[in-house]
């Protein structure tokens, strides 16, 4: 894994990010899910190699190293991947979104549509603003949106309950979420590198962790900011079937409504489906193309 670098934004906020490839590879942000860190989505070395990608793995604003960013809006993500861009002296790239990533990811594609060469929106969360949208989700995510409907105070004490039980005792948390996770995904987790992987996030999480998770769901049930349907950079989404973290009709709606995009589906996956299919990820983004040719069943 490389090593964690931090940069100065202009507002004096610090964003923190880890880079692994051949720099002069094509450029890929990818964006970790609501709650989460770098360290969930940068340890597979293997596959970033092989994709021939140069990853960039962002910590977004309250999680892992990055500032916490009072008042946000959901399209302030390009602002920052942009000056990160600029930093790293890129000017085109891709962004990959995974989970909760998926609604920035989709921000980028819209606010930067000169520099955004392609998105991936993986296991992405669709508009939650609509009553009905959380229907087919587990019980706590459910409860989680209902909530944040109302207000994102409403569901900070979930998350700084959750966010203390993983810092204090993520073995044993892991082990009782497990129970609730379709089987695809239990066996990915209980793979060595995944598991160290997310036992070091955990572990380090950041003590804003909560708050930022709360913001991204209150978030994600208020407009975004943005039109989905304004989106006109190529967009791929691939999502599990067996999904019951963020269920299969979020990536069939937003495939609906962004022009172009291309939705492959895979019956059986669950909502870990980056993790077992992440260099055929980040070899489709950094190619551009919509028509690029990868598995599952395309919509």
């Amino acid at each position: 894994m490389g090593d964690t670098r931090i940069m100065d934004l202009p507002d004096g906020r610090e964003l923190a990010w880890l880079e692994l490839g051949d720099a002069g590879d094509p450029a890929v942000f990818v964006l970790h899910g609501s709650p989460g860190s770098r360290l969930q989505v940068s340890f597979d070395e293997g596959a970033v190699t092989a994709a021939g990608v140069s990853l960039i793995a962002v910590d977004r604003p309250g999680y892992g190293h990055s500032s916490y960013q009072r008042d946000r809006r959901l399209t302030d993500v390009a602002s920052d991947i942009a000056c990160l861009a600029d930093h790293l002296h890129l000017r085109r790239f891709s962004v990959v979104g995974i989970s909760g990533g998926g609604p920035h990811a989709a921000a980028c594609a819209c606010v930067l549509p000169d520099r955004v060469r392609a998105v991936g929106i993986v296991s992405g969360m669709g508009p939650l603003a609509d009553p009905g949208s959380e229907d087919e989700m587990m019980l706590l995510n459910r409860v989680t949106v209902r909530l944040a409907r109302r207000s994102g105070w409403f569901v900070l004490p979930l998350f700084a309950l959750n966010a203390q039980m993983f810092r204090r005792w993520p073995e044993q948390s892991i082990r009782a979420t497990s129970g609730h996770a379709p089987q695809p995904d239990i066996e990915i987790m209980q793979r060595p590198e995944v598991h160290a992987a997310y036992l070091d996030s955990y572990r380090r999480a950041s003590s804003t962790s909560a708050l930022a998770a709360a913001q991204d769901f209150s978030l994600f049930t208020r407009d975004w900011g943005f039109r989905i349907e304004d989106i006109r950079v190529p967009v791929h989404l691939w999502h599990g079937e067996a999904d019951r973290n963020v269920p299969i009709g979020h990536g069939r709606l937003l495939a609906a409504r962004i022009p172009g995009a291309r939705l492959h589906s895979f019956p059986g996956e669950g909502h870990l489906l980056a993790l077992g299919r992440l260099e055929e990820i980040l070899r489709t983004v950094s190619a551009g193309a919509p028509e690029a040719d990868v598995g599952g069943e395309s919509v």
